[in-house]
């Protein structure tokens, strides 16, 4: 075949358009990734077409996403048995949210009320509910519930602990105290949170102060005609000890789940 379909790529074509390496097609293909359109048997010479193209594209997109080029394969042709493949692909998402999470935290500013989209994780908790006087009472009951939760062996090393305000009125501290635990904890304090789309503000600044970012989250609400689910959460993103008694760079999350 001396004259090749004018809607084929040559090699030198694909690495250009898709900014990899010839070598890094040539491994592709080696590992069953990859089969080129058309390769001519006397030169060598390989042709590429639109949908070598897309099949390029996605492989190097589930790269980005961490995946190995050996998990990339075993996704796509061990069809009896997907499941270690999803599961993998959702620990990856959960590790970009988390990363997402923190720019979106260190980029908070004093007096910053930004309304962000988020997605607030599944989480099986240790959870306990007080009355609140005040900020002070509410710290010293969150450490409790700390405390408690850690004796169990149960709890999660991962996830931040938060608090729930039990209550729409800001001027009230009835908290719903909440510590994040492995999903094989049980006992009377197991509470278990769906995953839920919200919307949230990471606000910098005093404990005492948190009221400010839910009243702009509930003028946010309002305005927008958006339906809650559920009750405002205070999640500790940065605070005591690496913000040691700096109460002004503390960094809470607070959030609300929106239906849809």
């Amino acid at each position: 075949m001396k004259k090749h379909d004018e809607s084929l790529f040559q090699i030198g074509e694909v690495t250009k358009i898709m900014g990899i390496t010839r070598k890094t097609l040539l491994v592709y293909e080696d590992i069953g990734l990859l089969t080129p359109a058309f390769k001519d048997q006397e030169s060598g010479y390989r042709y590429y077409s639109a949908d070598n193209m897309t099949q390029i594209r996605a492989i190097r997109s589930m790269q980005a996403l961490g995946l190995s080029l050996k998990e990339v394969a075993a996704y796509y042709y061990d069809t009896e048995n997907l499941d270690p493949y999803l599961e993998r692909l959702m620990e990856l998402r959960a590790a970009l949210d988390r990363n997402i999470q923190m720019l979106q935290v260190r980029s908070a500013k004093r007096g910053d009320l930004t309304v962000h989209k988020t997605s607030l994780p599944r989480q099986v908790c240790f959870c306990r509910q007080y009355q609140c006087e005040n900020v002070s009472e509410a710290s010293n009951n969150l450490r409790d519930t700390y405390i408690a939760a850690a004796r169990t062996g149960k709890m999660s090393m991962i996830s931040r602990m938060f608090t729930m305000r039990m209550s729409q009125e800001t001027d009230k501290l009835d908290l719903m105290c909440c510590i994040p635990m492995e999903d094989d904890f049980d006992g009377p304090e197991r509470m278990e949170f769906p995953e839920t789309q919200a919307l949230s503000i990471y606000y910098r600044g005093p404990y005492e102060e948190t009221a400010t970012a839910i009243r702009a989250l509930m003028e946010y609400i309002k305005e927008h005609g958006i339906e809650i689910t559920g009750s405002f959460r205070s999640t500790f993103m940065e605070g005591p000890p690496n913000r040691g008694e700096n109460s002004e760079d503390y960094i809470t999350q607070i959030a609300v789940p929106i239906k849809g």
